[in-house]
């Protein structure tokens, strides 16, 4: 892989999460909203837990999203900041289902095929998933919702894996 394919995804999933954060911190750490309660909520792979082979730039940068957020919550919390991620697994979307070549992204004028080829035929077994089936779009958003809502406010510094049960 070439330093420029590495940046990229470094670029996306690393920088702007701390970017956001940053711009949030002055506000966040202003004394006249210490017991607002403030939540982080970044969103991470089973790939920066466990590796994914042919994916060294996703997992390295997935892997950082956890640092980053272990970090904020260790130096944030006495601000009233929780701060968590979300370990997705295989969840049916149009960038897991097989690539088609009428849907693709332009990046630096080359296109770029959205999706995860057929022959990654072991990511696409289901035999490892306890639940036997990838996850949807609406039960990936609940983990989301429930870290954002007061039900997790004594929750901070973690990461849930929402992979129906694989990896377990």
């Amino acid at each position: 892989m070439d330093d420029d394919k590495f940046d990229i995804i470094m670029k996306i999933h690393n920088y702007v999460p701390f970017r956001i954060a940053r711009a949030l911190s002055g506000h966040w750490m202003d004394p006249v909203n210490k017991f607002m309660p403030k939540t982080i909520i970044n969103v991470s792979s089973t790939s920066g837990l466990h590796g994914s082979m042919g994916q060294i730039n996703y997992a390295t940068a997935k892997a950082g999203v956890l640092g980053l957020t272990k970090t904020i919550a260790a130096e944030w919390g006495r601000y009233n900041v929780r701060a968590n991620a979300v370990a997705y697994g295989w969840i049916d979307t149009r960038i897991t289902r097989p690539p088609t070549e009428s849907e693709a992204m332009s990046l630096g004028g080359q296109a770029i095929r959205l999706g995860i080829p057929e022959n990654a035929k072991k990511w696409r077994d289901v035999s490892d998933i306890p639940l036997g089936r990838p996850g949807s779009a609406d039960e990936a958003a609940r983990v989301i919702l429930f870290l954002a809502s007061p039900l997790s406010s004594y929750v901070t510094g973690t990461c849930i894996e929402c992979t129906g049960g694989r990896f377990m």
